[in-house]
Parts: C-alpha cells; sequence; structure tokens
C-alpha cells in the first residue's frame, strides 16, 4: 500500500477513536441526576445531593468570576423567594478556590441569597455534570430526574425554565 495512503488511513482511524461521539457527555432531561458531595458553606459538613432527595431541587454551578453568574443570581433568588413554600430548593455550587471564599461571601451579601451555598473547589460536581460553561442549571423532581438542564444563564421569565418548573412543582 502506498505510504501516503497508509498515513491518511492511520491518521483517520485515529481521529474517528478520538471523536467528541465516545467522550462521556454531560447528564439530559430524563436522566437520574448523578450523585455528588460538597462542603457547606460554613466548611462544617458535607452536603450529598442525595439528602435533597423527594424535593424538586435546582442545582446551579457557578463562580463568583463568571460574569453570567452574576447576571443570573438576582432572578434565582427571586424564583426561590416565590417558590420555596412550594418545596423548591436551590442548591448553589460554588466552583471557586478554596482561597475565595472571602468573595464568595461577598458575592452572596451583594446578591442578597438565601438559598443553600455548598463550596466544590475540588470540583466533584465538574466530574459529575461535566458542565459546558458557567454557569450551569439542572432542575431535578423529587425522583432524581432532571425536568430542566441549562448551560448559560436562565434569564428572567425564560418560558422553558419556567414551564418545567411549573411540572415539576407540580403547578
Amino acid at each position: 500500500m502506498n505510504p501516503a495512503v497508509r498515513a491518511t488511513l492511520a491518521l483517520l482511524f485515529w481521529v474517528s477513536a478520538c471523536a467528541p461521539s465516545d467522550l462521556p457527555s454531560p447528564p439530559q432531561v430524563g436522566d437520574q441526576a448523578p450523585e455528588f458531595q460538597a462542603t457547606s458553606l460554613d466548611g462544617t459538613r458535607t452536603v450529598a445531593l442525595a439528602d435533597y432527595a423527594g424535593q424538586t431541587t435546582l442545582v446551579n454551578l457557578w463562580a463568583t468570576w463568571c460574569a453570567p453568574c452574576r447576571f443570573e443570581t438576582p432572578y434565582l433568588q427571586a424564583v426561590y423567594e416565590e417558590n420555596q413554600d412550594r418545596g423548591l430548593m436551590i442548591v448553589g455550587v460554588s466552583v471557586d478556590s478554596p482561597s475565595a471564599l472571602d468573595q464568595v461571601n461577598d458575592f452572596l451579601e451583594e446578591m442578597g441569597v438565601t438559598y443553600d451555598i455548598l463550596l466544590d473547589p475540588g470540583m466533584v460536581s465538574t466530574d459529575s455534570f461535566m458542565p459546558q460553561g458557567y454557569p450551569t442549571s439542572y432542575l431535578i423532581d423529587g425522583e432524581g430526574v432532571i425536568r430542566f438542564a441549562r448551560i448559560g444563564p436562565i434569564p428572567e421569565g425564560d418560558a422553558e425554565f419556567l414551564e418545567a418548573l411549573e411540572q415539576t412543582l407540580g403547578g
């Protein structure tokens, strides 16, 4: 066989073996939510996603350095305030470095966040959810099934999100 043809075939085989379809993909709507653990904001306990079993939970992966996260956070806080009595839990998972705890606390104070915040400097949530950017959000029903997924911010009044939220909360 011609060496140029052989090299071309070898290259094509190698490229196809490394195709993105062979890589794991983030969880999708309808999938069971992956398990992960992170640390409470005060650092005193480990919290698992399983701790929220039976509750509608929005998991939001974010960071203080993320401009779209800053855009989205006030809306998530408003959604939480409007729906916490209906059973909505929001779990914000900060992937900031351990040295950024002061920035995380300043961010939360500035934004008036009252929903649960976990710290994940080891990025275990990244291993579980495989976000392709920040923020990334997953709405999970009481059975642990993902009902909504978004890479990027959820803008105020987002119809797809609000419909999934209503259906998941049983409204």
